[in-house]
């Protein structure tokens, strides 16, 4: 009997005991806590410190320190410590996985480390599958990097009726309408009325145009006019509201939005728009037979464009108008002046407005393909095993290791370099290079570090010169880019003699090449 009392008595010590200890723990990590807040931060972890010499790995002690840092504003010490907790794999009910991936991953997110942001936020998801904040962030970041597909799958795993953001509602629409999903207008709508912003008014506005519904459009479009302030976005809105007016066939509107448009890109010396503007303020000057008034604008476009089919189409159709040998209706078959009209909503807003005026192409690429596939499964456990994406590689190359990739990426389209020819944008290269089938055909190829641009028609209009001079039949455009509306009908117009290495095209011929 004796031998159990004592028993039972030494149990009750040791767990006195190991409640003292633990208390004086947790007193000392309060104290640390209290002296950072006080903004004593070297003593406050020179005590944390001490208790981590006796344990390692305690996770309470790391997450103490990791508060310390915080309090710092040292967010990446911070971070340092939840790694050492998730890489320890030791947590508590307070100090659980979730909330150290979703932190760790924060922070991250907003020192622009996308990729180690990317990746621990897919952890958050292998514990917590539906987690909200990692997937409408793993949502963004892909949609970013314009990978609508994955992008999509991360948004599917959270219930919409939940969400009450505007830019939620913004990147579904952007997906559905790029995607061709046709829910857009839905999407854009909710996201209107929880925040009539200029983005989702412009959005909202676009996408009732698509339905027909122009009355809308235009009063959503007005409404959110005198909300914007950057003056492109202002000139993008009065281009829409032009085209608009043409669609419901209100000319003497069209040709006061197309007046105001050309005005904004003469004040602001935009030389692409202004030739772009001053087609439109024709074609809609001729419709409405106010020859004279048309006439100026139309002249400088030819001059900027002298072998451009359509501008000389107008040019003539007016001419052939001003002496009434014919009417708009009875010349279709040289110029459709009406079609070509119609046609100028979805010219100047294709689908893929949508993403560029949602604002959420995300200025730096990382390599998300190395991390998902399309549907948002994880491919590698270790961040450190995903390497260098080759596009950034790419465009870190130093010189002479650039020019021998882009003579490699020469090569493997068929031909031999020649020559290279002087690049004044010190932005890329420009090489001359001859068929490796027929040594007089020779092509120019133009390869960029571009990150992420605009090719213009005055860009491909310069090549075309340099080509003809060079005494090319082809030109080759490569890097990471987009074409606007009036380069893509230099390219149409060039019958195969411009090629486009850019998407899908460009990453193919990185992995052959590098």
């Amino acid at each position: 009997m004796a031998f159990f009392i004592f028993v039972g008595a030494a149990v009750i010590l040791l767990g006195f005991l190991l409640t003292f200890v633990i208390g004086q723990r947790r007193d000392s990590y309060a104290k640390a806590l209290s002296l950072a807040t006080l903004g004593n931060f070297l003593d406050a972890r020179a005590l944390v410190r001490e208790k981590l010499e006796e344990d390692h790995q305690n996770p309470y002690g790391h997450y103490v320190m990791a508060k310390i840092y915080a309090m710092e504003n040292d967010p990446l010490n911070e971070a340092k410590h939840l790694e050492i907790i998730k890489k320890n794999n030791r947590y508590t009910k307070e100090i659980d996985p979730v909330t150290v991936s979703n932190r760790i991953a924060e922070i991250y997110y907003n020192k622009d480390f996308f990729e180690e942001a990317f990746f621990h936020y897919l952890d958050t998801l292998q514990v917590d599958r539906s987690n909200p904040i990692a997937c409408i962030r793993l949502g963004f970041m892909a949609l970013g990097q314009k990978e609508f597909k994955i992008a999509e799958h991360f948004f599917a795993r959270i219930p919409e009726e939940k969400v009450n953001l505007t830019s939620y509602y913004i990147a579904k629409g952007v997906i559905s309408g790029v995607t061709g999903g046709g829910k857009e207008r839905e999407y854009f709508e909710k996201a209107y009325k929880i925040e009539k912003t200029p983005v989702s008014g412009f959005l909202y506005a676009l996408s009732l145009s698509r339905e027909n519904k122009h009355k809308d459009a235009v009063k959503t479009a007005i409404a959110i006019s005198e909300q914007i302030e950057d003056e492109f976005v202002r000139f993008t809105l009065f281009q829409f509201l032009m085209t608009e007016a043409i669609l419901m066939q209100n000319f003497p509107e069209a040709l006061k939005y197309g007046r105001l448009c050309l005005e904004m890109a003469k004040l602001n010396a935009w030389q692409s728009e202004i030739t772009e503007c001053s087609i439109h303020f024709a074609m809609i000057t001729t419709y409405m037979g106010r020859y004279e008034d048309g006439a100026e604008y139309l002249i400088e476009a030819e001059a900027e464009r002298m072998d451009d089919p359509d501008v000389i189409a107008l040019a003539n159709l007016k001419y052939r108008l001003e002496r009434g040998t014919g009417t708009v209706e009875s010349l279709t078959h040289e110029y459709d002046l009406t079609r070509e009209l119609n046609l100028l909503s979805v010219n100047l807003f294709p689908n893929s407005r949508y993403f560029e005026l949602s604002g959420m192409r995300s200025s730096k690429p990382f390599n998300i393909k190395g991390m998902v596939d399309e549907n948002g499964k994880k491919l590698t456990s270790k961040l450190d095993m995903l390497g260098l994406d080759k596009f950034e590689k790419f465009i870190s190359l130093p010189g002479t290791n650039f020019k021998n990739q882009a003579t490699r990426m020469v090569m493997s389209l068929g031909y031999r370099v020649t020559k290279e020819i002087a690049n004044p944008e010190a932005d890329g290269v420009n090489l001359l290079a001859s068929s490796k089938e027929d040594v007089n055909k020779r092509a120019l190829f133009r390869v960029r570090k571009w990150k992420d641009a605009k090719v213009s028609d005055v860009f491909l209009r310069e090549m075309t010169n340099q080509m003809e001079d060079m005494g090319a039949t082809k030109g080759y455009v490569i890097g990471n880019f987009d074409v606007t509306e009036a380069g893509k009908k230099i390219i149409a117009a060039s019958n195969g003699a411009l090629e486009m290495y850019s998407g899908d095209l460009f990453e193919d011929l990185l992995n052959k090449t590098m």
